[in-house]
């Protein structure tokens, strides 16, 4: 069975709740709601609650759904057909979620957290993703931002790509948060896809892997690609 709907919203969960929280609103609706069938609940709706369950409760399925919704959401912003769902994303910064005008849409930076917009622009870095090299390591300083308005926190790049990045932080994210990141080489948005508990220097750090959902290299020419006016 293929369900369309918000796995987030069937369990009536934030999407950055972590696995505990899934967790407990699944046994909540099952068996204090009676969901489940052998309480008086439909087969349908328990089927639809088991499906959500299995895939945000296992991290690699998690993260895959989150990258394939916010695809889904962000490629939709500028599609020329009408949007099915969720037709009041369309209009907004990926980011600090502020509705912005098709005029401001059309351009590179978000005027009110300055984020780079999935714009114009942005299907020629999908064309350009046929071929993208291996990841490339670096050691770049970065800072990054959970909400707006936030202050930026420090990271340090470990490895990148066209289509997303890995970095070093003192802080587990969630998966599905979304992020504002600026590092020397680049403008992102991106989407935290995962992350792993390290141990740098004898200190704890996490790994935080990122799939962008919109990027400007600061130094495309040399770098990926390169992109002309």
């Amino acid at each position: 069975m293929k369900n369309r709907r918000n796995y987030y919203r069937i369990l009536r969960v934030q999407p950055d709740a972590p696995v505990e929280i899934i967790r407990a609103s699944y046994r909540t609706l099952m068996r204090e709601l009676k969901a489940h069938p052998d309480l008086g609940g439909s087969t349908s709706e328990a089927s639809i609650l088991n499906e959500a369950y299995e895939t945000l409760s296992d991290p690699e399925r998690r993260a895959a759904y989150d990258r394939k919704i916010q695809a889904t959401r962000f490629n939709r912003t500028f599609s020329e057909s009408k949007p099915d769902t969720d037709p009041s994303d369309a209009d907004r910064c990926p980011f600090c979620k502020k509705s912005l005008t098709p005029k401001i849409l059309s351009g590179k930076v978000c005027p009110v957290c300055g984020v780079p917009l999935p714009s114009f622009r942005q299907p020629d870095l999908e064309r350009e993703r046929r071929r993208t090299i291996e990841r490339m390591k670096k050691n770049d300083p970065l800072t990054y931002s959970c909400s707006w308005p936030e202050r930026p926190k420090n990271g340090t790049m470990i490895d990148l790509s066209l289509k997303g990045m890995r970095f070093l932080c003192s802080e587990k994210l969630a998966t599905g948060t979304v992020l504002k990141i600026s590092a020397p080489l680049l403008k992102a948005c991106g989407v935290v896809t995962n992350q792993k508990q390290m141990d740098e220097k004898g200190n704890a750090a996490y790994a935080i892997g990122i799939s962008f959902i919109s990027v400007i290299f600061e130094e495309t020419r040399g770098a990926f690609i390169s992109v002309s006016g």
